[in-house]
């Protein structure tokens, strides 16, 4: 049986026939909700004369919502929510079953008990449990429920990638899978997108629709993705170490399917590069391999980045390297024998040198099949430089009524050439962020394009820095409405010694947006949780914390309470110089924000507000206070970790610290440590050993760090926390 099925068994002197049958029938109603799983009911139970009810949720979001209704509509005046906002009682029988379901119900008792008026009291909460949970099931659907549009939900998404927030990324992509008008390839490409910007190489390469994405037509950006993963999983480490020998072996290891993952495009990083060539060494050691010739004429064969990669060809290649590509060089300046234009230009789409063959063939004389090759290479790249480049050709010469009395295939791709250049797609990240200049767009209409843009190539910083200072207040609040898909592109440049200064103009696009969603929240509290290391003026930082100020007071609510404890732990934990009354002045707004939602604050969130106030040097007011019950215990979900050593892992260190200071005040005597090391040492393997707790924040963490911690645990379990902040980090160990 079910611990709802005994409910009304030991522990509880209710007994359903017992009932009158008018509130008999309401509670059955609210059982058969409660098994459902997607509405909200309550359940009666009477012991030693006291009443108490329990409100069952189908979500954590749903329960602080209900907490906040539930203080409007019963209130201290006839509960104790106030005192205990609704937490179980973990020393009763009763509640330790109940506290192992996926949502925890709220419990409350109704007041005043054993004495004139209670009668009252139970009549009043009775009725207005009815009311609520009718008008609840009636309502239409609200934010919470209402479907968003695909647009909306990619914001979130590029919001989550860019704060490596696990948990929000997968609950979008849920999301879009079930509401979203995309295709199955188009989620194959989202998915493998959130797991590159998760770092999550592993999992991407054993997705379940990579083979079919292998074999398929795709973006460029998606080729890369899939490239950095090979790199990361297979070459990095030999890479770093710089075994030719070994390289040359792992790449003979490499699984068919990735034998032929080439992009044809210019190599963007090391990673691409590595993969590209030792792919195209498989095949032919030939110097005048167009691909092999195409990655190292790239860079300066000499000292450029990866000259180093010439040495994975055997000494007589490399010599003969030398001489084949000073001979494409006196080829290309008239010297010597060469290829007629159009054997050239078919033996580069041969050869899967797409990028190649497009700048070839924009510079020959017309013809139909030349404008076919060049459609089939802007394609298969589909990058925004090269598509413009045949868009361009093709106008130029007047092709496009030609082509569309030519076979299907041929008009279909320049259906496509005609799509993808569209003004909307064509201009890449710089031209999509001036666009946010035009005056009253909607800021859905502003997104720009998913399947585009995932081939554009992000900006430098000292770009992307312009861009954002150079940005009226009207650009930064479209910005802050429709820009997530720019921050996931550019989350890489979030993490600079200058990002504090980046950081407070997107709180300053966010604030301006006035935009309320999850993805938006996660973000803000992931820039606020790195800024310490840029160490910020005391001006910035004062900008920094009023900016943040208002992004609470728009997005506070029931369900982002302990979003905002957080938020104010994290900009407190490290302050910039002479910032004291700033942050006095920082504290008193978010506590004036979550004020009207304090039933929503749970015991560790009211424990981590009277550790900043006691550093502040300020008080916590005495409503979000109240005095608690002698029966409350607000270290009893953590009342197992007494006696041990409880490590917290992650590269930033405010959430962790937080999390250390809250835990010690809720249980005095405990040992927690803390450690942020970026690499592998001998303290962090001690640790990992001997912790009888370890919590690795993946939010916040190499998978490099991860797999270490994992290998010197010896098989002991760790706490995996996949999202941001101090919070977070205490749910899990509460449920551990």
């Amino acid at each position: 049986m079910s611990v709802l099925d005994e409910f009304f068994g030991p522990g509880n002197e209710l007994h359903l026939p017992s009932l009158d049958a008018a509130l008999r029938a309401v509670v059955e109603n609210w059982q058969h909700d409660i098994a459902a799983g997607d509405q909200t009911g309550f359940l009666p139970r009477t012991i030693n004369g006291r009443l108490y009810w329990y409100g069952f949720t189908p979500n954590a979001r749903r329960r602080r919502e209900m907490l906040d209704l539930l203080d409007a509509w019963i209130g201290p005046t006839y509960s104790d929510l106030g005192q205990r906002h609704g937490a179980l009682y973990l020393d009763d029988p009763f509640d330790i079953p109940l506290s192992g379901l996926a949502c925890e119900p709220i419990r409350f008792e109704v007041l005043p008990r054993m004495m004139p008026g209670s009668k009252l009291a139970k009549e009043r909460v009775r009725d207005a449990l009815i009311i609520l949970s009718s008008l609840l099931r009636r309502r239409p659907p609200s934010e919470f429920d209402a479907p968003r549009t695909t647009v909306e939900v990619l914001d979130d998404l590029g919001h989550a990638i860019a704060a490596y927030d696990r948990d929000l990324a997968m609950a979008c992509l849920r999301e879009l899978e079930t509401t979203a008008d995309l295709d199955e390839s188009n989620l194959a490409f989202l998915r493998l997108r959130v797991l590159a910007g998760l770092r999550d190489w592993a999992e991407l390469l054993s997705d379940r629709a990579l083979e079919d994405v292998l074999a398929m037509r795709r973006p460029l950006g998606v080729t890369r993705i899939i490239q950095q993963a090979v790199y990361h999983t297979r070459f990095a480490t030999l890479d770093r170490e710089g075994g030719e020998y070994n390289l040359r072996g792992a790449v003979d290891e490499l699984p068919q399917q990735f034998r032929g993952l080439a992009s044809g495009a210019p190599t963007t990083s090391r990673a691409e590069a590595v993969v590209e060539f030792l792919i195209a060494l498989q095949h032919s050691t030939d110097p005048s391999d167009p691909t092999l010739a195409r990655i190292l004429l790239d860079v300066d064969p000499e000292s450029g980045p990866h000259a180093d990669l010439k040495q994975l060809l055997d000494r007589g290649s490399s010599v003969a390297l030398k001489g084949d590509i000073s001979r494409e060089r006196e080829q290309e300046s008239g010297g010597g024998p060469t290829k007629s234009s159009e054997q050239q230009l078919a033996a580069l789409w041969v050869a899967g040198e797409y990028m190649a063959a497009i700048d070839l063939g924009c510079r020959l004389e017309p013809s139909m099949q030349v404008a076919r090759t060049l459609l089939a290479s802007a394609r298969y790249l589909q990058s925004a430089e090269s598509a413009v480049m045949v868009e361009d050709f093709v106008t130029r010469h007047d092709l496009k009524s030609t082509i569309s009395t030519a076979g299907a295939a041929f008009r279909d791709d320049l259906a496509w050439l005609e799509s993808f250049c569209a003004p909307a797609s064509a201009g890449g990240w710089r031209a999509w962020f001036d666009g946010l200049g035009q005056a009253k767009h909607d800021g859905a209409t502003n997104a720009p394009p998913y399947e585009v843009a995932i081939g554009w190539t992000p900006l430098d910083l000292a770009e992307f820095r312009a861009l954002l200072f150079d940005a009226d207040e009207a650009v930064l609040g479209q910005l802050g409405d429709c820009g997530g898909q720019f921050m996931a592109a550019h989350h890489h440049l979030l993490r600079t010694p200058e990002s504090s200064t980046l950081t407070e103009r997107i709180l300053a696009g966010f604030a301006l947006s006035h935009n309320t969603s999850a993805g938006v929240r996660v973000l803000t509290l992931a820039m606020l949780e790195t800024l310490s290391p840029a160490s910020p003026t005391a001006a910035t930082f004062a900008s920094i914390l009023d900016w943040t100020a208002e992004i609470v007071d728009d997005c506070a609510s029931p369900t982002a309470a302990s979003w905002g404890v957080d938020v104010l732990q994290a900009a407190t934990v490290a302050p910039a110089p002479d910032s004291a009354s700033a942050m006095q002045g920082f504290f008193y707004r978010v506590v004036d924000a979550l004020r009207p939602y304090r039933t929503a604050l749970d015991l560790p969130d009211l424990a981590a507000l009277n550790i900043v106030a006691e550093e502040l040097g300020v008080a916590v007011p005495v409503e979000l206070l109240a005095e608690r019950s002698d029966e409350v215990d607000p270290g009893a979900p953590y009342r197992y970790l007494q006696g041990h050593v409880v490590a917290l892992y992650s590269l930033t260190e405010s959430a962790i610290t937080r999390a250390a200071q809250v835990l010690r005040k809720l249980l005095p005597g405990i040992d927690v440590r803390t450690n942020s090391e970026h690499d592998g040492s001998a303290q962090l393997a001690a640790l990992s050993a001997n912790a009888d707790t370890f919590v690795v924040v993946t939010a916040s963490a190499k998978h490099a760090a991860t797999d270490f911690i994992t290998a010197h645990r010896g098989g002991r379990p760790t706490v995996l926390v996949n999202s941001r902040g101090s919070s977070a980090i205490l749910r899990e160990l509460a449920k551990a």
